[in-house]
């Protein structure tokens, strides 16, 4: 029974609040560890068709040489001093196709670790 009445007693002493005036200390430490792992498989695939078609037209028409007009008593008079008139031309038809294919594939692995440590100490009078 004085076993039992003792323990009581240095428990209820133990719990007690502080008391106005008393000192106390808190000192807290954290540690963690955290391991996160990824497996991403990759299978991409990617198909394109580009079909064009064209066509262009060119045409240019240049004189040379000079025309003369005068008049004279019974009108007109025409004199073409080396006059020539030339005509180009040209064209273009075609057709374009390409096909591409693209794949990607793969796998990523990847482990990530954090790690973490926390202390906090504390004192003071209450």
């Amino acid at each position: 029974m004085k076993k039992v009445l003792g323990l009581a007693i240095l428990a209820a002493f133990f719990a007690t609040p502080a008391l106005a005036g008393e000192t106390f200390v808190r000192n807290e430490w954290t540690n963690s560890h955290t391991t996160t792992k990824t497996n991403l498989n990759l299978d991409s695939k990617t198909y394109s068709t580009r079909n064009e078609k064209y066509e262009s037209w060119a045409d240019k028409i240049y004189v040379d040489g000079d025309v003369d007009v005068k008049y004279t008593w019974g009108g007109k008079e025409v004199a073409f001093d080396d006059f020539t008139v030339h005509t180009a031309g040209s064209s273009l038809y075609g057709n374009y196709h390409e096909s591409n294919y693209t794949k990607v594939y793969g796998t990523i692995h990847s482990i990530m670790n954090s790690y973490s440590n926390a202390h906090e100490t504390t004192a003071g009078v209450r």
